[in-house]
């Protein structure tokens, strides 16, 4: 492809996509902006307050997980981007927190996806919650134990906000962060073309592929879980959808990959955003590729062990013909 027309396609997926996660981002920060100077915040996470001493997070932490497994991933970046003047965090505590958004965001949406392709929707969402939460707890013992990452976590491109800030200087700032938001943006997609034009996305798939035959997932589906793990729950999802649908693929396979799927996916664009926001790699991406594996390990042998009966009735129905896919984030 002429070097020109890489770049006008480049330039025109990434003011497309921009434009999408400006249309996110802005509510939310405007929302947690208001939320801080009237006080909101600290009333509302209170609730939060038990399950984030669980992964070792300030309470607070709560509000930038919730909205992000309710809206998606660059929501909970803005939630993140507004609650930080005055609740920082160690690069450690970061990697927790972006580590269960990377597990479970997009819920609404995502898990749609996964409900048409034929996993029971309450299972894989419980599934999704219950990752992020034990594997939060992990990350948060080793860092600790071994008393690793406890520095402030530093986010270069992140304008410096004092929690008092006027509106004014909030505004130059979240103008400033937006901006270069767009700029990640596009070198993001860089990487993803010039991973696929490079044979690496292929070949990442090919490497993996027999460690996801060992957990129950055949020949057939596991190019198509790569595909989601890879580039997103969206494109995976899809393709499962299409295979489901012709009866081509057994549905404990079906089922595994989703459920693979909707714990890691998105590996290669959400974590490098993820590490822009300040997660240290051997948790968001190292560890999270692990983790997810033992899980898949785990519940490979539990699902094949059910009886046929149960399996359809609590955790799997065919998927049938229906409307458009929804486009899911990430």
């Amino acid at each position: 492809m002429p070097a020109f027309l890489f770049l006008r396609r480049l330039l025109g997926d990434s003011l497309s996509l921009y434009w999408d996660l400006v249309k996110i981002m802005v509510p939310v920060m405007v929302a947690v902006k208001v939320a801080v100077d009237l006080g909101v915040i600290e009333a509302l996470t209170r609730a939060f307050g038990p399950l984030m001493g669980l992964v070792g997070l300030p309470q607070e932490m709560g509000l930038v997980w919730a909205t992000a497994a309710l809206v998606n991933i660059y929501g909970g970046a803005a939630a993140l981007i507004g609650v930080l003047p005055e609740t920082p965090l160690t690069v450690a505590q970061a990697t927790v927190l972006l580590s269960m958004i990377l597990a479970a965001h997009s819920l609404p949406v995502e898990q749609r996806v996964c409900q048409k392709a034929g996993a029971g929707v309450v299972f894989t969402t419980v599934l999704r919650l219950a990752a992020a939460l034990a594997y939060g707890a992990i990350l948060n013992a080793i860092y600790s134990g071994l008393d690793i990452l406890q520095q402030p976590v530093s986010i270069a491109w992140l304008p410096s906000t004092a929690p008092d800030a006027g509106w004014r200087e909030w505004t130059v700032n979240s103008l400033t962060t937006l901006a270069t938001i767009f700029v990640i943006i596009v070198a993001l997609l860089a990487v993803l073309r010039l991973m696929e034009a490079s044979g690496l996305t292929a070949f990442l798939t090919r490497a993996l592929a027999p460690v996801l035959r060992a957990m129950g997932i055949g020949p057939q589906a596991t190019p198509l879980a790569m595909v989601g793990v890879l580039l997103g729950l969206s494109y995976g999802g899809g393709l499962i959808i299409r295979e489901a649908r012709t009866g081509a693929l057994p549905p404990r396979e079906i089922f595994l990959a989703v459920c693979f799927m909707a714990i890691c996916h998105s590996m290669i664009e959400d974590t490098l955003f993820i590490m822009a926001l300040g997660g240290h790699w051997s948790g968001v991406l190292v560890g999270r590729l692990v983790f997810s594996l033992l899980v898949m390990a785990v519940l490979a042998r539990i699902v094949h062990a059910l009886p046929d009966a149960v399996f359809e009735r609590w955790l799997y129905r065919s998927p049938a013909p229906s409307g458009p896919l929804v486009k899911a984030e990430g």
